[in-house]
């Protein structure tokens, strides 16, 4: 049988970053794309990058064409980052008016584009769709550095809820699977299990509530390898 050659796109979580005790991020030996490579004998290249945006993707796709074209699947995981804030620059100047690092409707004409070159490419694109944050994990991380003045006026930005971080996250997960009903792309859903895990989710999450732990990258693998025919 013929080894399935597979691309993987995507930010930290695609490369499998982890932060440890120490509040230090390393890479993590047996991330979930290591895990269903191993479990399922695939070849896996994975070209994802701590803190890349979906601008990154395309750059990929620019300088790895003939490894994207060679492949029979390309994973795209993208939009933790795109949803993300400046939080020390709201911090310091509440007042200002502040976007994200990709606005919502660049970042979906931005996805709709990628899917097409994977396309073009003659590569399969399978979306992954993003774990969930937690919230107060995360904003305790984002605001370790900030005195009291700064942290209030991050809350104080935030409408006073900062559960509103979760909820804007959500809006681009939204559109993950709006792109994927458009497009007639699959998706595989790492939302839902993590929502329903019969336990702590933040047992799933490392300490700043975004990057899975190594049992949340346990959770994603058996996700992915669970939806049937994706790798045929």
């Amino acid at each position: 049988m013929k080894k399935v050659n597979i691309a993987a796109l995507g930010d930290s979580l695609t490369k499998g970053v982890v932060l440890n005790s120490e509040n230090k991020y390393s890479i993590l030996k047996g991330s979930f794309i290591d895990i269903v490579a191993d479990k399922l004998n695939l070849c896996i290249k994975n070209y994802a990058k701590f803190g890349c945006t979906i601008g990154f993707g395309h750059n990929v796709i620019d300088r790895h064409s003939s490894d994207i074209s060679a492949s029979d699947i390309t994973f795209l995981e993208f939009g933790g980052n795109d949803c993300d804030f400046d939080w020390k620059m709201i911090a310091d100047d509440p007042a200002s008016e502040h976007t994200p690092k990709t606005i919502l409707d660049s970042f979906k004409n931005q996805f709709l584009l990628l899917v097409e070159r994977v396309r073009e490419l003659g590569s399969k694109p399978v979306i992954l769709s993003l774990p969930p944050i937690d919230s107060d994990a995360y904003f305790s991380f984002i605001s370790r550095f900030m005195n009291d003045e700064q942290k209030a006026n991050v809350v104080k930005w935030l409408g006073g809820d900062i559960n509103i971080i979760t909820r804007w996250h959500e809006t681009y997960n939204r559109a993950l699977f709006e792109i994927s009903a458009s497009t007639n792309t699959l998706i595989i859903d790492i939302t839902t299990p993590f929502e329903n895990y019969n336990g702590d989710i933040m047992s799933l999450m490392c300490s700043d509530g975004i990057h899975p732990n190594p049992q949340g990258h346990k959770l994603i693998a058996n996700s992915i390898m669970g939806v049937s025919g994706v790798f045929c």
